[in-house]
């Protein structure tokens, strides 16, 4: 008996997809009715749209009742996105564009993500801004002292694979979307005295979606702007930089070593070349190991062949052509001759 759904439990379970059902049908009759010139609006419906605009607020900290209330509005969004009108709902529509996913509850994350999926579906009308606020996402909050906050750390891998799936549903939803969001990762990437923890995690999620289909859509161009990005690190290390128990070391003997110390791993363990207090140093340092761990994971999967024709027409075009440079050219041609 102690195992059986009490009578209120049951009626309770019932009623719960009537008040859901109920709550969608409000939520698409208050974004209705805002719809018109704000001194037509019912007042009643317009307070009914504010508290829906400030339920979408997370500036501040939600009590579970609020957070349900949040995940209700944000499904009942999703059902109603034909309603949405950036002329008359553009306060909602800030409050979504502007979410730090990583601060959302795990049933709040799925959501709100499905929520995106479907705006970026709406003809001709928020493909771009949905874009942009996943990929803005890349970098999660409060990056201070080039670490993440430990916090950060411990959803991140969680959290890119949402995004990820969340980029890949849209581009295969919408046959425009991977030039677009190859526009906006181009806008979006790290600058070079950018915090070294965002370059990382940026770069991290980034290569994140070279798989698969999307892969073939985009995966050239991404691997093309780390690169870009390497070289950029790599010429704004003066020789100075380098630590001066190697400088009697060619370049070329250097990485060598570090090849063959970490053979099975396809370098990772080798970029810790040893640098001296240079910012651009250790931000190359570190993003080498994220390009070698996004090699190995190609290779695990079977396609690193893919990636090795890629690599090498990025090398021949523009890694070759550069001046001073230290590390680039070598690393990647030792990944070409070894891999």
């Amino acid at each position: 008996m102690g195992a059986e759904l009490r009578r209120d439990d049951m009626a309770e379970a019932a009623v719960k997809p009537i008040r859901d059902s109920v709550a969608f049908r409000f939520v698409e009759h208050v974004l209705q009715s805002v719809r018109m010139d704000p001194l037509l609006v019912d007042p009643y419906d317009m307070d009914q749209y504010n508290k829906m605009v400030s339920t979408l607020d997370t500036s501040k900290k939600k009590t579970p009742d609020e957070e349900a209330l949040y995940v209700t509005t944000l499904k009942a969004l999703s059902e109603a996105v034909s309603k949405i009108d950036i002329t008359y709902h553009h306060l909602l529509l800030n409050n979504i564009f502007t979410i730090r996913i990583w601060y959302l509850q795990r049933d709040t994350l799925d959501a709100f993500l499905d929520l995106i999926t479907r705006l970026a579906a709406v003809a001709d009308q928020y493909l771009r801004e949905c874009l942009q606020m996943l990929v803005n996402n890349f970098t999660p909050p409060l990056v201070q002292r080039n670490e993440l906050p430990r916090w950060a750390v411990s959803r991140k891998k969680d959290i890119f694979f949402h995004l990820c799936e969340s980029l890949k549903t849209i581009s295969d939803t919408v046959p425009l979307a991977p030039r677009i969001l190859r526009d906006i990762i181009d806008r979006s990437m790290p600058k070079l005295f950018d915090n070294k923890a965002k370059m990382v995690s940026f770069v991290e999620c980034m290569l994140g979606l070279d798989t698969d289909r999307m892969g073939d859509l985009i995966g050239a161009t991404l691997l093309a702007k780390v690169v870009d990005l390497l070289t950029e690190l790599d010429v704004n290390i003066t020789w100075e930089d380098i630590i001066q128990g190697e400088h009697n070391k060619g370049i070329f003997e250097m990485e060598l070593e570090d090849l063959n110390e970490d053979e099975d791993g396809l370098g990772q363990a080798g970029t810790k070349v040893l640098f001296g207090g240079n910012a651009c140093a250790e931000k190359l340092d570190s993003l080498m190991v994220v390009v070698c761990e996004h090699l190995k994971s190609c290779a695990e999967r079977g396609y690193l062949d893919k990636e090795f024709d890629i690599l090498k027409a990025i090398f021949r075009a523009s890694v070759l052509r550069v001046h001073r440079s230290k590390f680039c050219q070598v690393r990647i041609l030792c990944y070409l001759v070894y891999v």
